[in-house]
Formats: structure tokens, sequence, C-alpha cells
């Protein structure tokens, strides 16, 4: 078993190293690693059972972490596309491939219904990584994939519950083994919300405060594995459980950080999965049976596709946007996977029958950022409309800003925006405001504002606004990558127009400087500082004062006022923050006592920012002070620069 697990360990490192290096999704990488190391090839895998049951704990966590991310408030603001394309998308998708199945292959409803839901699902990994590559999160089709991959992963619970039924049941009645199910399903749900709210959540905070990393990890590690266990105990599956045990978490302040801390364990052991399934692939199957496997692939990609976008033109957008978005989620996913794992670990499918779907999922997800990455042209090419109507509103731009100067190109024209629009008007500063979103344009456009549909990431859009004449740019979106590509393109547009972005807070701040802003508005420090301002003044503080504070406090791109103390829900490892403050008390075992403050190593990682002694805190030039037992520092920097900072001061290591 180990040399099984060395040679998948080195297969992986070389195989999704060159697969991340060609910008291919890594689950492609793990399934060509399953497939060379897998009997059909050199048969390097032999004891496939047992890598299979290791495994299938990573569809559990997959499971886990969807249910993190299932936001109510989310679901209650998507709802249209969510519960309405979504939906109708699952159902169409479903009972379609289910006729196929049926009518065509002779399948029984039952198989024809596990490989109807194994080919409904997207892969929800492709989709997001292009749509953020090409910066369209934003974007109407971007929107609305996001939506109906969402309702897709809530989907997989059904599917993953169902299949096992429908495999002990046979042709026998269903009505009682499904309202059992059902049964037991409301049963741990209770079970588990129960617990959630009187046990787990205030033992999440306990554990939280005892600021241990292992015991937290283990913690969430034990509670997703006991949800899991309870509804396989039940008859149900281990993912359900683990579904409903990322509901109950998602409801705690630490929702990120258990995500952070899930997400090594989900991501090596989904990819154990995808390389047993790889391993099980016969590649054979495409030369021997080349046609069953076209059929698949044209029918997964553009039967697919061709639903999607049927079923998005008749909820009321356009030909164009619902092309683009067929195009988006015209794939297998690797839920497909976990759908016919499951159907045949239970026995209902075979594995031969399997082998033609399994080859037109992993073929469509080759084929699919290919289609996407062209997506644009091919909506122009089917559907000429959409191309004058982007043609449109390009004329529509650059008729209005024709003879603009010295104006202001707002970039998005949400709630901020507008607010900003109200003062630049009453200053008598003529504006232009690009706008994605067609519902804000026509009711801007009909009050007389001068908002116009676009894509302000294009770099024709900013030419026709009058980049090079105009004043000032502000982009006022809160999606990072979109705000960072609109800078750079505009930069590059022209060279010294003022630049100012806003953003929700200051973790991102020195990337969006280095990709040529002037200026950056956090959310919450401003925020932060307009409290101070009307906190002062109540208390009858003088108002030039204040002013000269906070003028000061804003100094440096808020360098004065950017670190704070930080909770463990503050953590977030996706965004390394250098603005984090620590204090640290001098114990006289320490190494650091006796010696000046400019002796240790550790200052050009760190900052000083007070040494507090016998209470009283002095924030004057430290670097000579001789540090005493019962001093307090208090540094700011990087979570590791600072722990690399207190081994040193601890032990002088």
């Amino acid at each position: 078993m180990l040399n099984e697990i060395l040679i998948i360990l080195i297969l992986s490192v070389i195989g999704i190293a060159v697969f991340k290096r060609l910008d291919i999704p890594a689950v492609l990488g793990y399934l060509v690693v399953g497939l060379f190391a897998g009997e059909h090839v050199f048969g390097w895998i032999t004891d496939s059972h047992a890598i299979e049951q290791i495994a299938e704990i990573g569809v559990v966590f997959l499971l886990f972490t969807i249910g993190l991310e299932v936001s109510i408030p989310r679901l209650i603001a998507m709802r249209k596309i969510v519960f309405g394309i979504g939906l109708v998308q699952v159902i169409i998708s479903t009972l379609s491939a289910m006729a196929v199945g049926m009518w065509l292959v002779g399948l029984s409803w039952q198989v024809a219904f596990a490989v109807g839901g194994a080919l409904t699902m997207s892969s929800t990994a492709i989709v997001t990584k292009l749509l953020t590559d090409n910066y369209e999160l934003h974007l109407p089709h971007g929107n609305i994939s996001l939506g109906v991959l969402l309702f897709q992963d809530l989907a997989v619970v059904p599917f993953l519950v169902l299949i096992p039924i429908f495999a002990a049941q046979g042709d026998g009645s269903l009505v009682l083994p499904i309202s059992l199910a059902l049964a037991k399903g409301a049963l741990a749900f209770a079970v588990i919300f129960y617990a959630g709210q009187h046990l787990v959540r205030p033992a999440v905070r306990a554990v939280a405060a005892t600021h241990s990393h292992e015991l937290f990890t283990l913690f969430i590690l034990m509670i997703a594995l006991l949800a899991a266990w309870l509804t396989w105990q039940l008859g149900l599956s281990l993912a359900m459980g683990a579904f409903l045990a990322g509901i109950m978490l998602a409801e705690t302040e630490y929702q990120h950080h258990i995500e952070n801390e899930i997400r090594p364990f989900r991501d090596v052991l989904m990819g154990l999965f995808f390389i047993s399934v790889g391993s099980q692939f016969d590649w054979h199957i495409i030369i021997n049976e080349p046609t069953a496997v076209a059929v698949l692939t044209l029918g997964l990609i553009i039967g697919k596709g061709i639903a999607i976008i049927a079923i998005t033109r008749y909820a009321g957008y356009a030909r164009g946007i619902a092309i683009k978005t067929g195009i988006l989620l015209g794939q297998g996913s690797e839920f497909g996977f976990a759908v016919l794992a499951v159907a045949i670990t239970t026995g209902l499918l075979e594995l031969g029958l399997s082998q033609p779907i399994i080859a037109a999922i992993i073929l469509s997800m080759a084929i699919s950022p290919l289609l996407i990455k062209y997506n644009e042209v091919i909506a122009c090419y089917f559907d000429p409309t959409y191309r004058t109507a982007v043609s449109q509103n390009e004329s529509n731009i650059a008729l209005a800003c024709e003879h603009l100067d010295g104006h202001v190109i707002l970039c998005g024209f949400g709630r901020t925006a507008q607010n900003l629009a109200q003062f630049l008007t009453r200053v008598n500063i003529p504006f232009i405001a690009i706008e994605i979103e067609a519902t804000i344009v026509n009711e801007a456009r009909e009050a007389g504002e001068p908002v116009f549909l676009g894509d302000s990431s294009n770099s024709e859009i900013l030419r026709l606004a009058g980049i090079a004449r105009a004043r000032v740019l502000v982009i006022s979106f809160t999606e990072i990558k979109t705000s960072e590509h609109i800078a750079k393109t505009a930069r590059t547009l022209n060279r010294d127009i003022p630049m100012i972005i806003r953003t929700r807070d200051d973790r991102h701040l020195e990337r969006l400087l280095e990709c040529g802003a002037d200026e950056v508005i956090p959310d919450t420090v401003e925020s932060s500082m307009m409290l101070a301002r009307h906190t002062l003044t109540a208390l009858g503080e003088d108002q030039q004062a204040i002013d000269e504070m906070l003028d000061d406090a804003r100094a440096g791109h808020y360098a004065r006022v950017r670190a704070f103390f930080h909770s463990i829900e503050d953590v977030d490892l996706d965004t390394p923050d250098n603005h984090h403050l620590h204090s640290v008390e001098m114990l006289s075992t320490y190494h650091a006592v006796g010696s000046s403050i400019d002796s240790l190593k550790c200052l050009d990682r760190i900052h000083i920012i007070a040494l507090r002694r016998n209470g009283v805190s002095s924030n004057d030039p430290l670097t000579e002070a001789t540090l005493m037992a019962g001093d307090v520092l208090v540094i700011e920097g990087h979570p590791d620069d600072i722990q690399a900072a207190e081994i040193e001061i601890m032990a002088g290591l």
C-alpha cells in the first residue's frame, strides 16, 4: 500500500505541476495520473479498492465545504436564478438523459436516473476558474452561471441519497423506502441542527478561544466525520451528514476559517478520488467505441448547452447572454464522477457500462476551456444581433463622450458610485458611468443619469468613454480581480490619469496600488475614521484638530491605522495581511531581557509600535531601549513574521 501511495504522490506532483503550467484544471491532472497508474496502462495501482475507501472521505469533505458555502442571504439574493434557471435546468437535463438512456440504450429507469444525475452537473472548478481568469464573474452570463452551479451543488445531495435506495429496492415499491429516507433525513437534520445550536457552536467558540491551531483543525474534522457517521448509521449517505454539518457551521462566525482549515484535507482526498476514477477508466473505450463516446460527448456539450440556452432565454435574458451561459455550463463535472462512483459501488451501474460516460465527462471537461475562452466570438457568430447590441452600446458611449473633457469616469454604478454622482452633480463636474447591470442602467437613464451599459474592463469601452481626456477614474467594484484588471487596462490607456479605487477592506490595498491606483479607499477603515470624527465632534473636540488627525491617519495609505489586533475569524489564509498587531510580555526567562531592541534580528520583518513599561506606553524611538522583565512590546507584521519574532524574543532562535 505504501508503494502505491508513493507512486501516486510522485505522479501527482509531476502531473499537477505540468497541468498547472499549461493552465489546465487540476481535476484533469488527477484523472490522467490515475489513468497512467491504473491497470489499463502501467498497472502500478493494484489495490484500488483501498484507495477508493480513502478517497470516499474526499467526497465527504467536498460536500462539507459545499454546505459551508450555502449562504441563506446569497440564496435569497439569487433566488430567481438558483431556484428558477438552476432548478429547471437540473430537471430538464436529468429527464432528457433518462429518456435517451431508456429509449435508445435500453437502460432501466433507475440506472438512467443515475446516469442523468451524473451528466446534469457542470464543473464548478472549471467554470469559476475561467470566469475569474477572464474577469467575467461580474458579467450577466457569469452571474447566471454561478447561480445555476449553486443549485447543482445542492442537487448533488438528493442524487447521492436516492441512488443507493434505487439500487437496494430494484423494481420493488419505492414509496416506503423514500418516505423512510425522508424521515431519516429530517431526523438527521433535526439532530444536527439542534446539536449545532446548543452544543457545536458554543464548543467552536471555546476551542477557538484556546488559540490552538491543531485543536481547532481536529475539532472541525471530528464534527464533519461525526455528522457523516450519523447519517450513515441512519442508512443514508456519508456525504449528506457532512453537507448538513457544513450548513450548520456556516452560521457561525468562523465559517471562512473553517473552510481554510478543511481545504487541504478536501483537496488531497478529492485528488485521491479522481485518481481512483482515472485508475478504473479504460481508455481503450475511445478507440473501441468512438461513436458512443462521440455521441455522449457532443450530447453533453451541445445538448445540455442548448437546454441551458433555451431556459435562460425563457427567463428573459438576451440571446447572446443565453448562448454564453450555455457554453459556460456545457460540460461534465467532478460531481458527475461522485454520482457514478456511488452508482457503481452500490451495484446499480456496471463498471463497463460507465466507461463511455466517464470518457464523455473527461473529454467535455478537456474541451470546455477552449469553448469558454471564445464564448464571445461564438455568441456573436450565432447571434449577430448580440454583436449589434454591443456595438450600439459602444456607439452610445462614444456619442455621449464625444465632446466631454475633464470629466469623471465611474466604473460601476452601485450605491457607492450613485452617492458620489450626486456630489459631482452638485459641483457641476461632468461624469459618465459604465455599468454592466441592465436594470440599473435602464432605471438610471430614465432618471436622466449619464449611465451606459458596458464592461468597463474592456479597453475599447474605456477609450470610447474618453479616458484620454478624463480628469479622474473611479472604480467602485467590490470584486478585487475586476478592479485590478480595470486598473491595469486604464493605466495602459492613460498613464497620468488619477485613479481612485474603492474596496471593502485594506487587505488588497498594496495589490491595487501596484496595479496603478493613486488612492485606495477601504470601506472598513474609512467607516472607522468617520466614526471617530462623529464621536470626537460629539465630545466637543476642535473641528480643525479632528481634521488634522484624520488627514494624518490617511497619510501613507492609512499606514498608521491599518494595524489591529485580530481574532481567529479575522484570519484569511488566502490573502496575507501584514498589519496584524500583537502584544508580547517580557518574562524574566526570555532571552531578549537585558538586550536592546535594535539587537533583535527580526526587526527587518516586523515593526515595533510601542513599548509599555510600568503601565505607561511610549511610541518614541525605541531601538536603543533595553528590554526588562514586565515590559510589553506591541509589534506589527505578518502572522508568520510575528511568530518568528516571538520565538527570537523567547529563545533567541
